[in-house]
């Protein structure tokens, strides 16, 4: 079974990468960040913000995207105003992104001792700033967002990921951010533990979703790639193996999805914050499901804003640009 898109040259103008959201007031705080300008376009947008929404959580995470490699700045900004939530959350996440950056996307054996110490002092750090944010605002779920993946990279045992988990979605019962940062949590990838506790909470999270929403099409879809990724590249099965798992997979799981995305994309749907992230995903899996027309609808909904996770999972060199594009051109066939 083909999962990869093969390699070939596509045009990847005009596309954007780790942008996927349908907010002008967002794109435009994000583009003063990433210019180096004044913070307080961003810091303004994120008080305008309501707590435990989706809006402030994707406005927070591109907000931090734009400031890699300026946490200083906000450091600084801090220091004028102590115990501010919205500066104390940004500064979180940014550091966060941060110590991915110094880490990489890499399995853990390609990643060096040094880039390992760095990579924990960093979200060491970043952990007492989310202890600040989560006491300057103990009723937003949007601190939590990052904890999840300092737990992640620090390597919290199961039960406090599951306590990270649980005191997020008290906040915000369906945070979409915070469900697709633990289907990271639970990755086979990262854990090491059975695919089932993955395929497990998709099917979960896409029962309780509520109708018209796009969280339990995005989860799912996110979960489904995870899973039919880890099977495919099992060394330890054999090959005839592996193709048995998948194929199983895809016929036990397709008409889920497909359900999913009934119960969220059908007349009466309202935008929603969230929908650019889930288009990505169930375009992405719908593929990989042998349904490319459906997987084209959903790219065309995308406004051309990738993310990094799935698309960095074709075979381009992890390049998710081209990876979207690539299925794109080739109207989302394997």
């Amino acid at each position: 079974m083909g999962i990869f898109s093969r390699k070939r040259r596509v045009s990847t103008e005009g596309l954007r990468l780790d942008q996927s959201w349908d907010d002008p007031a967002l794109d435009a705080a994000y583009a003063a960040v990433r210019a180096g300008d004044d913070l307080s376009a961003g810091l303004g947008l994120l008080k305008a913000s309501p707590i435990s929404t989706d809006l402030r959580a994707i406005r927070m995470t591109g907000l931090a995207n734009a400031a890699i490699g300026r946490s200083e700045h906000l450091e600084l900004r801090l220091q004028a105003l102590p115990g501010d939530p919205e500066l104390l959350v940004w500064l979180a996440q940014t550091l966060v992104f941060e110590a991915w950056e110094v880490r990489t996307a890499q399995r853990a054996v390609n990643v060096s001792s040094q880039q390992f110490a760095t990579f924990h002092d960093i979200l060491r750090t970043a952990n007492d700033v989310i202890t600040a944010a989560i006491d300057a605002a103990p009723d937003d779920a949007t601190p939590w967002c990052p904890l999840q993946w300092v737990a992640l990279g620090l390597q919290f045992s199961a039960r406090d990921k599951e306590l990270v988990f649980a005191n997020s979605v008290a906040r915000q019962p369906d945070s979409y951010l915070v469900h697709a940062r633990q289907v990271q949590i639970l990755a086979p990838k990262w854990t090491r533990g059975p695919v089932e506790d993955l395929l497990r909470f998709g099917r979960d999270t896409a029962y309780k979703t509520q109708p018209y929403r796009a969280l339990g099409t995005g989860i799912l879809s996110l979960v489904l790639a995870e899973a039919i990724v880890d099977i495919a590249q099992d060394q330890t099965r054999p090959q005839a193996e592996r193709d048995a798992r998948l194929q199983s997979l895809i016929l036990d799981r397709r008409d889920m999805l497909l359900d999913a995305r009934a119960n969220w994309w059908r007349p009466g749907h309202q935008p929603e914050p969230a929908d650019i992230e889930a288009h990505q995903a169930a375009a992405y899996t719908l593929r990989l499901l042998s349904r490319p027309e459906l997987a084209m609808e959903h790219a065309a909904h995308t406004k051309g804003r990738v993310s990094f996770n799935p698309w960095a999972m074709s075979a381009e060199g992890h390049d998710a640009l081209t990876g979207f594009a690539t299925a794109v051109a080739d109207k989302m066939r394997l």
